[in-house]
């Protein structure tokens, strides 16, 4: 059974797993990276009232939305865009997706896809 089967999705490498660490010990990283998930969990929460989504709040790097469409048919057309995300029908959440907060850009990016894909 090749690897690529049994592998979870999204693991991190070791090398990946070292470097996380290695942040840990630099505070100036830690609150960096703080602030970059508080600011960009903002955006996303504006974006998404705007476009009449409701979303658990969080306290994570993620935020669960319904799209209100199915969320494999709506994981299918963001990839397409070059964005991913994950599908909330594993978690019994058909028309739910999770989305990572990541940076400015990217979070704006993923907006674009979705505002993109629901029209």
């Amino acid at each position: 059974m090749p690897l690529k089967q049994v592998r979870e999705p999204f693991n991190v490498s070791g090398i990946s797993q070292v470097a996380a660490l290695a942040s840990l010990e630099d505070p100036d990283q830690v609150q960096r990276s703080f602030q970059l998930v508080q600011d960009g969990k903002q955006y996303l929460y504006e974006q998404f009232e705007q476009m009449g989504l409701s979303y658990v709040p969080t306290q994570a790097n993620f935020i669960f939305v319904d799209v209100g469409i199915d969320s494999r048919k709506c994981f299918d057309e963001l990839m397409r865009r070059g964005v991913t995300v994950r599908t909330g029908d594993i978690f019994g959440t058909p028309t739910h997706i999770r989305v990572t907060i990541g940076t400015m850009e990217q979070n704006r990016k993923f907006i674009e896809a979705l505002r993109d894909v629901l029209n």
